[in-house]
């Protein structure tokens, strides 16, 4: 479809109306507006791009002026990752997609068009019949729209504490009043509450895993200057009720949406573009893919990362995945059936379908259309059992479910569907703890070598059906029986503290005893730690602080994985105010004289290195302010 861009001639005469006096004439105290429609209610019929045009940058302060911001829902907040259950896509009029791919949509889901006015209701109607598109699941959002990236301002769906769903309104990174009000629109029109947060952002820049961890690029940082990044963090995790991973921009330009180049396939499944050695963003590229490859997924295990070709001009990761399809953009290129290949491969049991469109390299799919999620959704939860199991046990299988639609669970379709390479599914029946939303279930032990392979699949009332994995038995989670192995076992410290400058030499002690033989590796090493063969060599900087990092022991069938704490710290401040002064010393008399504090950490008392605080470690002190003695510490 054509894609027409606004002019700054029409843009000017827009504002030069009276309408943008208007809006700021309507803004309260706290930087929000209540705008009458009617402001924004003229007939639209071309769209800006995706990227700010140079007429919008001229207009920055306008961003938000129609942005209501509210308190935090009541947490604990989830916001659903794109796999789960969907009842429908946004998606605007004039279009930016081929009718082909909205009939597709409408087989399965609702098609929510946003319209400006009866008359282009009508024009979509009209091309919508003739298109073959299932015009029962056709339903219209009468709204004015600036442009068609209802990913980027659309509503962002979330469940409360109490288990309602709502709708996260995230202040528009562009100054589009029409498009930052779509999310208002949608909440008031469907009864679903919306949460204003006072953050600009763009949802091509936010992937959510559904277990409390997000995704986005630093361009989140970039335009929220007025707050530091733990505030973005702190909001992210108030309204989203996600940790916030923030990564580094991996082009030199362009908008730096994380759609652009990567997308959550599962909570541990992460797909990245691939680019040509010449290309400028291939280094960097390379290097991200590595970096995620070590952190840890919610599925407590390092992201797997797929890496996915992508010529000039292929955003293969800009996708999107609703229920079991996955809407694949393609471009006429060579690379078109490898970047379907991959994405078979890696979501099997979906139906990957692909769709010619007026793609862009930063813009495609996902760019596009935001999905609905189910506000009465049959949610399941469960961290897989991955690679190994002893065989001389049952194997657990814990998962959660929560039933939002309030309907009940039926209980005699709460099965676990287990088979080994040559047999047929069997089934074990889940059942419940005291705890709420929270079921169990034994796998029984097999012999060593055995591949097993196992499904979660939960019914409701109300006619849900779910399974974990999504696809259930086509992509089915699986993991091998060993021999009767004792795993090891990191016994050493899990925390070490360290005076400035000191060195730590560290290689973790492993309890296995029948094997001797063991791979270590670290993840997320700290900048001041180097690796050297199987040990960490960390050399404390100047100040005190607090860092980490993970040490994993394997052995040929298993393995064992530890978070390591390391606290710096400046010897003789015991006080904790990283100055060695009086107040040390007054801080330690407390300590022993009258039943004070202690330093934190105790080692920060150990003045004259005899690892005991006495009444010495204050005498030491007092001599080295007061006459010149030794520094704390010093050998």
């Amino acid at each position: 479809m054509r894609r027409v861009v606004i002019t700054v001639v029409l843009i000017g005469l827009f504002f030069a109306t009276g309408a943008l006096a208007q809006i700021l004439g309507s803004l309260d105290t706290k930087g929000t507006a209540n705008v009458d429609k009617k402001i924004l209610d003229y007939e639209e019929i071309e769209s800006l791009p995706i990227e700010l045009t140079p007429e919008e940058m001229r207009r920055l302060d306008e961003i938000g002026i129609t942005h209501k911001t509210t308190d935090a829902p009541q947490g604990p907040v989830r916001n659903p990752a794109e796999w789960e259950p969907m009842t429908g896509a946004i998606i605007r009029w004039p279009l930016g997609l081929s009718v082909s791919l909205i009939a597709e949509m409408s087989e399965d889901i609702e098609v929510h068009t946003i319209v400006a006015n009866s008359s282009q209701q009508a024009q979509a109607i009209s091309t919508y019949q003739s298109g073959g598109v299932n015009m029962d699941n056709v339903y219209f959002i009468l709204a004015p729209t600036n442009s068609i990236w209802t990913r980027d301002y659309g509503p962002w769906f979330i469940f409360d504490g109490q288990g309602n769903q709502g709708i996260v309104d995230h202040i528009y990174n562009r100054p589009r009043p029409q498009d930052d009000l779509i999310p208002q629109v949608i909440g008031s029109d469907w009864g679903i509450q919306v949460y204003g947060m006072d953050l600009i952002h763009t949802g091509g820049n936010h992937m959510s895993d559904g277990l409390g961890v997000s995704m986005s690029t630093r361009l989140v940082y970039d335009e929220n200057p007025d707050k530091t990044q733990a505030e973005v963090d702190s909001i992210m995790k108030a309204y989203l009720g996600n940790d916030y991973t923030v990564l580094e921009y991996v082009e030199s330009g362009g908008i730096h949406h994380i759609d652009c180049w990567a997308k959550f396939l599962d909570p541990a499944t992460i797909l990245v573009k691939e680019v040509l050695p010449g290309h400028p963003s291939y280094h960097l590229l390379n290097q991200r893919a590595e970096s995620l490859a070590t952190q840890i997924s919610s599925w407590e295990r390092p992201y797997t990362v797929i890496r996915i070709p992508c010529p000039s001009g292929t955003a293969y990761t800009n996708s999107i995945i609703l229920n079991n399809k996955v809407l694949v953009p393609l471009f006429g290129d060579p690379s078109d059936t490898t970047a379907i290949r991959i994405y078979q491969e890696a979501l099997p049991g979906y139906e990957i379908l692909g769709f010619y469109g007026s793609w862009y390299e930063n813009d495609a799919i996902h760019c596009r259309i935001m999905g609905v999620t189910d506000r009465f959704m049959l949610f399941v939860n469960h961290i897989p059992l991955f690679d190994t199991e002893t065989y001389d046990e049952d194997y657990l299988v814990s998962v959660e479910i929560k039933d939002h639609s309030g309907m009940g669970l039926l209980p005699e379709s709460l099965l676990v569907y287990y088979r080994t390479e040559t047999s047929p599914y069997d089934t074990t029946h889940l059942q419940s703890t005291p705890d709420p939303d929270s079921f169990y279930a034994y796998i029984p032990f097999q012999p060593p070598g055995t591949v097993v392979s196992y499904y979660i699949k939960a019914a409701d009332s109300s006619g849900r059906v779910v399974t974990h994995p999504p696809m259930g038995a086509p992509g089915a989670h699986t993991f091998t029986v060993i021999c009767d192995n004792v795993p090891p076992e990191i016994v050493s410290p899990d925390s070490f503290a360290l005076a400035t400058y000191d060195t730590l030499y560290y290689y973790p002690e492993i309890y296995d005893p029948d094997d001797s033989v063991h791979q270590i590796s670290y993840l997320e090493i700290p900048s001041w730690c180097t690796l050297q063969n199987d040990s960490l060599i960390c050399e404390a900087p100047d100040s005190s602080f607090v860092d980490s990092f993970w040490v994993v022991a394997e052995d040929e069938w298993s393995a064992d994985t530890q978070m390591v704490s390391l606290y710096v710290y400046i010897c003789g401040d015991a006080n904790g105010d990283e100055e060695i002064n009086l107040g040390d010393v007054i801080y330690l008399a407390n300590y022993l004289l009258k039943g004070g504090p202690a330093p934190i950490p105790v080692e920060s008392g150990y003045v004259n290195c005899d690892t005991d605080i006495n009444l010495s470690d204050v005498i030491y002190l007092a001599n080295y302010l007061l006459k010149g003695g030794p520094p704390p510490c010093s050998q």
